[in-house]
């Protein structure tokens, strides 16, 4: 995963990437939140959950500690970064800052 990561976060399209751990409580309304908002955004964002269980390396290369953590980059910048549950208008507000 870590090529296509680097990559599109480099994308001049706004990237909202979370950081998951499957096993949290939160990693199934993540995966809803993620479908809507992708569902939402079609071709105007990327959406993408990364499963740190499986990604150590990228969580630590982005000093991930909390869990699920929103970060959103475009153009291989970070433009924001919050923890914690969020509902669909936060994320949608989170994004619509991007464009």
């Amino acid at each position: 995963m870590k090529p296509y990561f680097k990559e599109l976060i480099k994308e001049s399209t706004p990237s909202l990437i979370v950081f998951i751990s499957a096993a949290s409580q939160d990693a199934v309304e993540v995966k809803y939140l993620t479908e809507e908002l992708k569902a939402k955004y079609a071709d105007k964002a990327n959406i993408q959950r990364v499963d740190v269980s499986f990604n150590h390396k990228i969580a630590d290369e982005y000093r991930i500690s909390e869990y699920p953590t929103w970060v959103l980059f475009k153009e291989g910048e970070e433009l924001m970064r919050e923890s914690g549950r969020k509902t669909v208008t936060e994320l949608s507000e989170l994004i619509d800052r991007a464009f």
